[in-house]
């Protein structure tokens, strides 16, 4: 299934983590996120899986939002 953020942004307790994410990730492909420690790609992760949710910007799944999937 094909994965896409789209300008996501993620804040906890109002501090601004991750800002204006945008990526995409075809099937069958791997993906990696670097970056220096803090720059928020854990974060980024957990909004992946649903435990955090975004303040701004789109998670889908195959096409769906991530946020209306069971």
């Amino acid at each position: 299934m094909r994965v896409a953020v789209e300008g996501v942004s993620i804040d906890i307790g109002g501090v601004p983590l991750v800002g204006d994410a945008t990526l995409a990730a075809e099937p069958g492909t791997f993906v990696g996120i670097v970056g220096p420690n803090g720059s928020g790609k854990s974060t980024l992760l957990r909004a992946l899986y649903r435990a955090l949710t975004p303040v701004a910007g789109m998670i889908h799944l195959g096409g769906e939002e991530l946020a209306q999937l069971t």
